[in-house]
């Protein structure tokens, strides 16, 4: 663990900040090059990424704030204080932030909505194996107690230990290298398929499918703390709702948008 890399002078340099700056520089760079062999110029690829990552940004604190309302109680000041370090951020926030303001750039600047989507889309799974590098050498974003040969120890003074109800010392699941791996996974599987024939839309509605679904399930090795909800018998916590939500959006968004490329609808792009 290592949340501080390393200091230039007096200035500590934060692991989750520098690989969120690293994770939106290629990020950016990826966009640009895929942007040019679609026929978008690099400056609406650049227009449109640095409102992305400030929505990233944005949507990633909102989202961790309403989700935790009880650690701001009587010190609101601190739900702005990013100064404070890039902590209290929750990543599927900030996914769904981005790509609503996304379509909002896009239609406001009457740009190919679906082309784009599946030109940007790849940057974000990209950001995902970064920034989750940046979280575990952070301490943020860990999971659950475990006995199994993959969990891992951490300072005793880690945020894992702190106020969880975790012993220190005690193993826990890696989390933050699932979810890293799980983007580098998905990013494959979208340029891979991008070298494939699809109709317009594909690969953004593939990334929100298999993203719905990869952060489902490592959230069941996370650590929670906040209520449950029950479905239909079922316990499940907010992120793991918006990742179904995600699912069947996609799932959905899918069919409507192959059959309109099949001609079944007419309704213009």
């Amino acid at each position: 663990m290592h949340p501080v890399l390393f200091k230039i002078g007096s200035l500590p340099i934060n692991s989750y900040g520098l690989m969120l700056a690293v994770s939106f520089m290629l990020g950016l760079w990826l966009a640009a090059r895929r942007g040019e062999a679609a026929g978008i110029s690099r400056g609406d690829i650049y227009d449109l990424g640095v409102r992305l990552m400030i929505a990233a940004i944005v949507g990633s604190r909102v989202f961790y704030v309403v989700t935790h309302m009880s650690e701001f109680q009587g010190h609101w000041l601190d739900v702005i204080a990013i100064w404070k370090g890039l902590y209290g951020l929750s990543m599927l926030g900030g996914v769904i932030l981005a790509v609503a303001v996304g379509f909002y750039t896009i239609w406001r600047k009457h740009l190919p909505k679906w082309k784009l989507a599946d030109v940007i889309i790849p940057s974000f799974a990209l950001g995902i194996f970064i920034t989750r590098i940046g979280c575990f050498l952070n301490g943020c974003c860990f999971g659950a107690e475990t006995s199994c040969s993959l969990g891992i120890s951490f300072p005793d003074s880690a945020m894992p230990y702190f106020n969880t109800g975790i012993i220190p010392g005690s193993h826990i699941h890696p989390t933050q290298l699932y979810s890293s791996l799980s983007g580098l996974f998905i990013i494959g599987i979208l340029l891979w398929a991008d070298r494939r024939k699809h109709f317009p839309g594909f690969i953004f509605c593939l990334f929100l499918g298999l993203y719905g679904v990869t952060r489902f399930g490592i959230e069941e090795f996370r650590y929670f703390d906040h209520a449950y909800s029950q479905i239909m018998g079922y316990s499940f916590n907010d992120n793991q709702i918006i990742s179904l939500i995600m699912f069947l959006s996609a799932f959905i968004l899918g069919v409507w948008l192959y059959l309109r490329y099949r001609g079944i609808f007419s309704v213009s792009s």
